[in-house]
């Protein structure tokens, strides 16, 4: 089957969606991989504008009957808006969604993650998946950490970018909002002064702050507020990995478990 090639403008813009500021932009993000695409096509909360194959690749039934427009490329064109060293073929084109008012996540009650400088692509994405799996409230992306729509951190989603609603937002700022309409903060910190897990008592309102690999929870945003540890028996390990720690507490956190 063929499909329509795209034009030279069309492939300019799909190149410099590799980059931050043209995703911000144009308000648009890159999907790779076929689990990926699959997944936020099947979902159907994230607008997508089209797929883009590489010439001869075998494209699944669910993607051909989606209604999509379907570009084609040959393998040099690939190559040059993928984000990855051995592409499998395939990408969606997709918006940017919406970010949520704070006020509309204070009403609703539940689970939030605040992530204060995660980084690292993979870790986030990683993370973003499992906050979806356990249908957190929403996501409070603080400033220094990578932008969600990044295309490693959409492929470590593995589908799940745009399941939650999220924000991105001074976390003191917002904290010290949240906290005046009866939600409890607490960060995940391996301090010796925090308390653990084991014996922290989840609320119907609960902030969980995952902080940066290397340092942590900054040191401001953890005054006056509970510190969380995840206990280990291991003396050869300096800590856990954040993507693990924050699996484990939203395990204990969340109220199907």
């Amino acid at each position: 089957m063929s499909h329509t090639p795209p034009s030279n403008r069309q492939l300019t813009e799909w190149r410099k969606l590799l980059q931050g500021k043209y995703r911000k932009r144009q308000q648009k993000f890159i999907a790779e991989g076929l689990r990926c695409v699959e997944q936020i096509i099947n979902q159907k909360r994230i607008h997508v504008e089209a797929a883009v194959i590489q010439k001869d690749v075998d494209l699944p039934v669910s993607i051909s009957n989606s209604g999509l427009p379907i570009f084609e490329v040959n393998s040099d064109e690939f190559e040059s808006i993928s984000d990855t060293e051995t592409p499998q073929g395939i990408l969606a084109i997709c918006r940017i969604p919406e970010e949520s008012a704070i006020d509309q996540m204070k009403i609703m009650g539940g689970l939030i993650v605040a992530f204060d400088a995660i980084q690292d692509p993979g870790n986030l994405g990683t993370m973003i998946r499992t906050a979806s799996w356990f249908n957190v409230t929403g996501l409070i992306i603080g400033h220094g950490t990578v932008d969600p729509f990044h295309p490693k951190v959409v492929r470590s989603t593995a589908g799940a970018t745009g399941a939650l609603p999220y924000s991105k937002s001074n976390l003191a700022d917002v904290f010290s909002d949240f906290e005046s309409s009866g939600w409890n903060v607490a960060a995940l910190d391996g301090g010796s002064d925090s308390i653990s897990l084991k014996s922290a008592k989840p609320t119907i309102k609960d902030i969980l702050i995952i902080g940066n690999e290397g340092n942590g929870v900054h040191p401001e945003l953890m005054k006056g507020r509970k510190k969380i540890k995840i206990d280990g028996n291991a003396d050869h390990v300096e800590s856990l990995n954040a993507a693990v720690a924050l699996s484990i507490a939203l395990y204990h956190f969340s109220p199907n478990t």
